[in-house]
């Protein structure tokens, strides 16, 4: 079974190569005679749509899901008919796991045991995400009184403020169903003694709004200044 690496291609071509050769190289006259009104019939799933022909060569005639391909009236004996179907990738969403396609030759001449045959490809997904972060400002002093857990009630007494500030982006085409993608953010959280070094007071969630946990501020301190000043984004 092929594979199919799902990156960033809107198209894929599937190659169709059909003959009318003896069926017995070594009793050539026994059969293989022209093929009358010869044709291809090709379906495709709804996630691999039929997008062109080339080269349009065999008369191709159909819509997303199915083709019809003339290959001759008649195909003569000995021929040998390449080329290849263009599927648009369009449809293939983080579910889609294999894709098949079938194809069916017909002719009105005598043709016994011409059964379909259906080509099949696994498919791969691969998302090409990336992650970037910055810290405003990128330098910090720590100085002041210094408080226990239980002596903070408001945000003016966490200390000074830093805004990091992170954004997950996906090169290349949108898939129809993108499916879910996890973010773990760690950062220096407390001291070895347990006390805290950098308070999560804040998460502003973007558009649209992102689910996070845990929730930020779980001291629940009052937010009196500005908000978005201190914590993880």
């Amino acid at each position: 079974t092929a594979i199919f690496a799902m990156s960033d291609q809107k198209d894929v071509a599937l190659e169709v190569h059909v003959t009318n050769e003896p069926s017995d190289p070594s009793d050539p006259q026994r059969d293989g005679d022209d093929a009358h009104q010869a044709l291809l019939v090709a379906t495709f799933p709804p996630e691999l749509p039929y997008a062109a022909l080339r080269p349009d060569e065999t008369g191709g005639l159909g819509n997303g899901s199915r083709v019809e391909c003339e290959l001759g009236n008649p195909l003569k004996r000995g021929a040998q008919v390449r080329f290849f179907l263009i599927l648009s990738t369009s449809g293939i969403s983080i579910h889609t796991t294999d894709l098949a396609v079938q194809l069916e030759l017909s002719t009105t001449s005598e043709q016994p045991e011409l059964e379909p045959v259906v080509a099949r490809a696994r498919v791969v997904i691969e998302l090409p995400l990336a992650v970037t972060g910055v810290a405003v400002p990128p330098r910090l002093f720590f100085g002041g009184q210094v408080l226990g857990e239980s002596a903070m009630k408001r945000e003016s007494q966490v200390g000074s403020a830093v805004r990091f500030e992170v954004t997950v982006s996906q090169r290349g085409p949108v898939l129809k169903t993108p499916g879910s993608a996890v973010l773990t953010v760690q950062w220096p959280l407390e001291l070895p003694n347990g006390k805290w070094l950098l308070y999560p007071l804040i998460l502003e969630l973007g558009t649209p709004p992102v689910p996070c946990s845990p929730p930020a501020n779980p001291l629940r301190l009052a937010l009196v200044r500005f908000r978005g000043s201190r914590g993880v984004q």
